[in-house]
C-alpha cells in the first residue's frame, strides 16, 4: 500500500468500538469547526451508517493515525454487480464491478494543509485498482469547492453537475479511469473557468457555469493553480458532434462567458 506521511500510519478500520467511536468524534468536532451554514459540506453520518461501512463485505474504512489519535479518516466502496450502487444516477454505463465509488474524505482541522486528503485519494485509488476497478467516482457538495479542486489537482474530471436526487442538493460529479487508458485533451477549443478571488462567494455563478459547460459536453479536466482556474475540454462525445455540427460547443462556450 502507499507510503503515508511522516509520523502518520495508515490502519484499515475494523467493527470495534474503539475504531467507531473514533470515527464519530472525528466527525464530530469537523462539524463543530464549521459555521452553520457550512455544515452541509460533509454528510453527518449516524452510529448507523459506520457500523454499516465497517461491517460491509465490499466497503474500506481507512484511517490515518497520530500515535492513537485519528486525524483523517475516507471510505471506499468496491460495489458488486448484485449489490445496491451508491451514486446510481452517475455512471450508469458501467457495470458495479467496473467502479470504484470514493465517499468523503474527512481530515482533522488541525491537520489540513498536510496532503492528507490527497494521500486518502491514492490510498483508495491503489486499492480499486488492485481490484481490477476501472473507474473511480465520487460526489462533492458544490459549496466545497476545497474538495473538488483538490479531487481535479489529483487527476480526477468534472463529468456531470447537477442536484443529489435525495435531497435537491448542488453537487459536482467527478471519475478518474484507473487503467491508465484517459484520453489526452488538446488545448484546442478548451475553456478556462476562472474561479475569482472569493472562490466561496461565486459558488452560485461557478455552479451554474458549470452546469452549462457539463450540459455542453465538456469536462473539468485540469487545475491551473497559477492562474486559479479549472481547464474544459470538449468530452468525446462532444468532440463527435462538433466535427458533424461545428457551431456545437463555440455556441456553449459564449453563452456562458467569463466570470
Amino acid at each position: 500500500m502507499s507510503s503515508v506521511p511522516v509520523n502518520l500510519t495508515l490502519k484499515k478500520l475494523e467493527m470495534n468500538t474503539a475504531d467507531l467511536r473514533s470515527l464519530l468524534d472525528l466527525q464530530d468536532k469537523i462539524i463543530a469547526g464549521f459555521k452553520p451554514d457550512e455544515q452541509h459540506f460533509i454528510l453527518h453520518r449516524t452510529i448507523d451508517d459506520f457500523s454499516n461501512a465497517l461491517k460491509s463485505d465490499h466497503m474500506y474504512v481507512f484511517g490515518l493515525y497520530d500515535g492513537d489519535r485519528l486525524v483523517s479518516q475516507s471510505i471506499l466502496s468496491l460495489p458488486g454487480d448484485r449489490d445496491t450502487r451508491d451514486l446510481p444516477e452517475f455512471a450508469g454505463e458501467y457495470k458495479n464491478s467496473e467502479l470504484a465509488v470514493f465517499k468523503a474524505v474527512l481530515v482533522d482541522p488541525e491537520y489540513r494543509g498536510r496532503g492528507l486528503m490527497k494521500q486518502m485519494l491514492k490510498i483508495r485509488e491503489q486499492v480499486a485498482a488492485e481490484h481490477g476497478r476501472k473507474i473511480a467516482i465520487t460526489q462533492i457538495a458544490a459549496d466545497n469547492p476545497a474538495s473538488w479542486v483538490n479531487a481535479i489537482q489529483y487527476g480526477m474530471q468534472i463529468t456531470k453537475v447537477g442536484f443529489d436526487p435525495e435531497d435537491n442538493a448542488k453537487v459536482i460529479y467527478l471519475q478518474k479511469r484507473l487503467d491508465g487508458k484517459a484520453p489526452i485533451p488538446s488545448e484546442q477549443n478548451a475553456y478556462r473557468l476562472s474561479l475569482g478571488s472569493d472562490v466561496h462567494k461565486n459558488v452560485p455563478a461557478l455552479f451554474n457555469k458549470m452546469m452549462k459547460l457539463s450540459a455542453a459536453g465538456m469536462i473539468g479536466s485540469a487545475w491551473d493553480k497559477q492562474n486559479n482556474q479549472i481547464i474544459w475540454y470538449p468530452s468525446a462525445t462532444a468532440a463527435r458532434i462538433k466535427k458533424r455540427d461545428r457551431i456545437f460547443v463555440p455556441a456553449a462556450r459564449q453563452s456562458i462567458g467569463k466570470i
